[in-house]
């Protein structure tokens, strides 16, 4: 905005703000029906889109035009798309992909308990019980399409953090590496990548340790990573010398987090290292994607986001002595911690 433009009136930044929750759809539609994807091979007008997503045409070019609007296309010509920037982020298995994380946040697993946020507020808890009728946990074991969606999702912000972690972390000599809660292990692998010398159990449910088998087994690590299933809470692999949690404390309130970190500490090895990886919430209050996802832990899991001197603290309380805060520059931070 230059000094000869004038800012939009109130009402028309409210209104746009609120039309938030129909972009968020029009992003999921896009990524759902494949259209980045048939783009980037050369499928570029709707008529052939519409053919190869099973779509209406007609709704298909709407979509499209809607999606325009927010930069995901450009229209090069009538009723033919290319991709932006953008939208090259809502294809599959390429870098940077947030394509299966914006279907799972879209998704009724998530979608629903947003709408009762007011109740979350009053509560001061999680609203999935009462719309979802399990913990989210449970849903997605039960919703197994859409829990593989969730966990893929996962990690696109696993490459995302991995990428971020491998530029200002070095895992130095350690030898067994274990994460926590690691999904498809996408962290993990990361990490790995620069520690030629290390191998890593990737440590999660049962059934996401499951379907991880495959994204374990395509990675080219098979031979170097080990698969365990069971509960942080109770049944943390023993002997890591270091240990990973990205994206987890988060999820849970303060005393079920200590009990997570005393789970870790119980199987690791003397002197060994904890890692967190977590978005860290600033320090004075200021514009970030932290305190909005602080929202989605409110709202989803009863859980929050911390600053660094909180999870200091906490990480202390669990007979951890913090050593370095590293920020990445992006949204994650990370929090190395050896065992005392």
């Amino acid at each position: 905005m230059n000094e000869h433009t004038e800012a939009p009136p109130p009402h028309a930044v409210v209104l746009q703000m609120l039309t938030g929750m129909w972009v968020s759809q029009i992003l999921s539609a896009v990524a759902q029906l494949g259209v980045p994807d048939l783009i980037a091979a050369g499928t570029r007008s709707v008529e052939h889109l519409a053919e190869e997503c099973s779509a209406d045409a007609s709704a298909l070019h709407r979509l499209l035009r809607a999606a325009a609007t927010v930069g995901l296309v450009v229209e090069t010509a009538p009723a033919e798309f290319a991709l932006t920037p953008l939208g090259e982020t809502l294809r599959a298995n390429t870098p940077g992909s947030l394509r299966d994380f914006v279907i799972a946040e879209t998704a009724p697993g998530h979608w629903l308990p947003w709408g009762r946020l007011v109740d979350a507020v009053k509560r001061g808890g999680a609203m999935t019980k009462e719309t979802l009728g399990l913990d989210p946990w449970d849903y997605y074991a039960t919703n197994v399409e859409e829990g593989r969606c969730f966990a893929r999702g996962m990690s696109n912000l696993s490459a995302i953090a991995s990428a971020d972690v491998a530029r200002v972390y070095d895992p130095g000599d350690a030898k067994r590496i274990v994460d926590v809660g690691g999904s498809e292990g996408v962290l993990l692998r990361g990490v790995l990548s620069r520690a030629p010398n290390a191998r890593g159990v990737l440590f999660d449910r049962a059934d996401v340790i499951e379907g991880a088998r495959g994204a374990v087994a395509n990675s080219g690590m098979a031979d170097r990573i080990e698969l365990v299933g069971g509960d942080f809470f109770t049944d943390m692999p023993a002997g890591g010398d270091l240990y990973l949690l990205k994206s987890i404390l988060h999820d849970w309130p303060d005393d079920k987090c200590e009990e997570i970190v005393r789970s870790v500490h119980r199987g690791a090895a003397e002197g060994s290292r904890l890692v967190l990886v977590e978005g860290l919430l600033p320090d004075t209050p200021q514009p970030s994607p932290v305190t909005l996802m602080d929202m989605n832990m409110l709202v989803m899991l009863g859980g929050r986001e911390r600053t660094a001197g909180e999870y200091t603290a906490l990480l202390k309380r669990c007979g951890y002595e913090v050593e370095r805060v590293i920020p990445t520059g992006g949204m994650f931070g990370v929090i190395e911690a050896k065992r005392i």
